[in-house]
């Protein structure tokens, strides 16, 4: 399997690689998890998780961004992400990872936080592992530009 793909999505975040199978009959990672009503699925129900986490709330530039009231739009532009990098339509309109959290200050842990509520979704709507393996290494890659905090 080869990398085709390094994401560079908003937080939430956030970026996922695509691995081309050895067989080129395997489906793409986005048809995988059920196209664009699989990604919005998952979408809708990680960002409403997200918003209610009273320790990523502990963040004052976090919780500024979920009292905007915004939801609808983090939404949308976090679908968007995943489609395009999970190898659906080539839709993303955000900002890069590094310049859509740099004002957030996240921390090690509040990324960790953030994977296990990723994680707790795709779990909770019958991703298979496979996938989830797939989509949780994509999003590590994405650590680096999306950690700011100063002490971690």
């Amino acid at each position: 399997m080869k990398v085709i793909l390094n994401a560079a999505m908003g937080f939430l975040a956030l970026a996922i690689a695509i691995v081309v199978p050895a067989s080129a009959e395997e489906k793409s990672l986005y048809e995988r998890i059920g196209g664009y009503k699989g990604v919005a699925a998952a979408v809708d129900d990680l960002v409403d998780r997200l918003y209610v986490n009273k320790t990523l709330n502990q963040n004052t530039a976090i919780n500024l961004v979920h009292e905007q009231n915004e939801r609808a739009a983090f939404k949308l532009i976090l679908a968007t992400w995943v489609m395009e990098n999970t190898g659906g339509p080539k839709i993303y309109f955000g900002r890069d990872m590094g310049n859509g959290h740099a004002h957030l200050s996240i921390s090690n842990r509040e990324f960790d936080i953030v994977l296990t509520e990723c994680k707790t979704t795709f779990y909770q709507l019958g991703v298979g592992e496979k996938e989830i393996g797939e989509l949780m290494a994509g999003l590590e890659a994405q650590r680096e530009e999306v950690v700011t905090a100063k002490s971690n």
